[in-house]
């Protein structure tokens, strides 16, 4: 199924290279093609597919991750409260930032390239002697793409009313010279795009176990996200329950869903398609996986996006069958409150002995350097006789998502030994002596008989809360920057929460709670009617559902900026933090004003363009 993805993209990328490259320098100043390469039903196909191949790598890599490369949706998880990252993210959040910054620019060129790539395959096609069917079928696809552009330009460049440029054909590059439509018109055309997909009888109700195209059920699931955004709650409900009519549903084990093997399933609406060959899988295991996960070509991950502890803290405790409570240190440390940031990490120090004697040497010693940071009052509550059950307390009973997602301290997870012939069984321990796989001599199992080796980030010195959701353990996947698994622009479970999103909103708190419920019912975890007890409750309460349901989908920075609380959640912490939420240095997040809730048109595109309006409250 994918292979066809791949041979049709490699195809439209030779026949489009120089085009393409210019396009990705100059877009939207650029058009994607003209006319004589839309002439036969195979120029049709292969251009479909380039719109499609458009989607993958929305994120500029550099100062997320080492590379400067594209990277996959994970990347804006660093932007929200969910995630962040070891680097400072191009200045993008101090007070620096300007509409001179390559991210803003980097954006607003990818949109706009698939835009005019859909642009030229709704115009074309209409031409060319094919199938009345399949034609009418490609340039369904096409307008839901479209809409998926313009739904992401409009969230982040043109919210609070300003709008953006609206370009519905192709153009010479002469012709990108329209000012922004307003915000209200780009929603409209959004709509009209999908309302017309729909309403196409040859577009498929469903993908499930198809090639990974765009479906009537993720049009629906769009508009109604649309209407969401708009306030128009009646009607977002209404596309949200026609999402099941089509053939949507949950799968229902959570932990197997982010696998290879489910890419396909009744839950995915809609997924950037990955394959496991070079420069076509994700690099997610590479930038995002502990350092000794890897795949069976190499290993050593770079552990360059973590998840946030404050995501971490909000997967709450489960009492009994019928209840469940907020997560809070002081129910496990009671000392928490009284202590500094720095010294709480005592709590999170592993243990010096195994069976009543020393494990070795070179382990008492990391331990006994991070104990002399500490205040004596901290020193004083390390626990001689084993440090390491009371922290692991802290992290059962849990809602069991924390698991599937995260490597949490003191949890085990299989990874490679140092040639990448072999699985391994790591313990998450810290602090450690090394980065070293399971088979070098100076690993815990070989300092000490018994015991099994410890996983680190690539950042030895720091403890981070690490991403275990689409990272391949053992040898499961043949390359470390060519994981295969799909990923998720669209699932069923996020139509659900953001359906009682739009039932809060109606009022209606008795159906938002039966949404919520049946995501949570899947993983075992309890859903109580005090969460509903009145709007405001339970709107946080959907809020904080869907920040610990969609954890590293690239989900979570679109949600904030939309509910405009970005600024409590993310730039009132400062972030990145280890476990215990001591920061580990980097960027110190500086909030200039609500007016970063708008990212700027970019200052390149202003002086290309005179009839943009530059974006206000920011200084050009």
């Amino acid at each position: 199924m994918k292979k066809i993805i791949y041979y049709t993209t490699l195809i439209v990328m030779l026949v489009n290279f120089s085009a393409c490259n210019d396009l990705l320098d100059q877009m939207p100043h650029n058009k994607i093609s003209g006319s004589s390469m839309w002439t036969t039903e195979s120029q049709a196909d292969q251009g479909v597919i380039g719109v499609y191949y458009s989607i993958q790598n929305p994120v500029q890599g550099n100062q997320i991750v080492g590379s400067d490369v594209g990277i996959g949706n994970y990347g804006f998880d660093v932007f929200g409260m969910t995630g962040q990252g070891s680097y400072a993210v191009s200045s993008l959040f101090t007070t620096g930032v300007n509409p001179s910054n390559t991210r803003f620019s980097f954006t607003w060129k990818w949109c706009y390239d698939g835009v005019h790539r859909a642009n030229a395959a709704i115009a074309y096609i209409p031409d060319i002697s094919m199938d009345a069917a399949k034609k009418t079928r490609l340039i369904a696809e096409c307008k839901v793409l479209r809409a998926f552009f313009y739904t992401r330009l409009n969230e982040l460049f043109g919210n609070g009313g300003l709008g953006v440029p609206l370009y519905l054909e192709p153009l010479s590059p002469d012709e990108f010279t329209l000012g922004q439509s307003s915000e209200a018109e780009v929603w409209a055309q959004v709509v009209k795009d999908l309302t017309e997909a729909i309403n196409e009888p040859n577009l498929k109700d469903n993908d499930i176990e198809g090639e990974g195209r765009t479906s009537r059920g993720f049009a629906y699931a769009l508009r109604g996200k649309a209407y969401l955004i708009t306030k128009e709650y009646d009607k977002a409900a209404a596309d949200f329950a026609k999402v099941s009519e089509c053939g949507y549903g949950l799968y229902p084990d959570y932990k197997a869903l982010f696998k290879e093997s489910q890419e396909r399933c009744k839950e995915m609406i809609f997924s950037i398609q990955y394959i496991s060959e070079p420069n076509y899988g994700s690099r997610i295991q590479k930038f995002c996986g502990p350092f000794q996960a890897g795949s069976k070509d190499s290993r050593g991950c770079w552990t360059d996006v973590q998840i946030a502890p404050g995501l971490v803290e909000l997967y709450e405790v489960i009492e009994d069958d019928n209840t469940v409570k907020p997560f809070s240190w002081e129910d496990y440390f009671s000392e928490w409150s009284s202590l500094s940031v720095t010294d709480r990490k005592v709590f999170f120090i592993r243990d010096k002995d195994m069976d009543g004697t020393e494990i070795h040497s070179t382990i008492t010693a990391v331990i006994n350097t991070q104990l002399n940071t500490l205040s004596e009052a901290a020193k004083s509550l390390y626990l001689e006789e084993g440090n390491e059950a009371r922290l692991t307390k802290a992290y059962e009973n849990r809602d069991p998502r924390m698991d599937y997602s995260i490597i949490v301290p003191y949890s085990h997870f299989v990874g490679v030994n140092s040639n990448s012939t072999a699985a391994v069984e790591y313990v998450y321990r810290w602090p450690v002596a090394g980065k070293y796989y399971g088979d070098q001599a100076n690993a815990d199992n070989n300092l000490r008989p018994g015991m099994l080796p410890t996983i680190s980030p690539n950042a030895q010195a720091r403890l981070l809360y690490l991403f275990r959701k689409f990272i391949g353990e053992g040898l499961e996947y043949s390359y470390r920057e060519a994981n295969p698994v799909d990923e998720p622009i669209m699932r069923y479970a996020d139509v659900l929460l953001m359906w009682a999103e739009a039932l809060v909103e109606k009022g209606d708190l008795s159906g938002a709670m039966d949404k919520v419920k049946q995501v949570r019912d899947r993983v075992g975890i309890p859903t109580m009617a005090s969460s509903f007890s009145d709007q405001t409750t339970a709107r946080n309460y959907v809020r904080d559902e869907r920040r610990r349901e969609l954890v590293g989908e690239g989900v979570n920075f679109f949600d904030e900026m939309r509910w405009r609380t970005l600024k409590e959640t993310k730039f009132d912490t400062q972030y990145p933090r280890m476990a215990w939420g001591e920061q580990t240095g980097g960027t110190t997040y500086q909030w200039i004003g609500d007016q970063w809730y708008t990212w700027p048109v970019p200052k390149g595109e202003v002086e290309m363009n005179p009839n943009l309006t530059p974006t206000p409250g920011w200084v050009y």
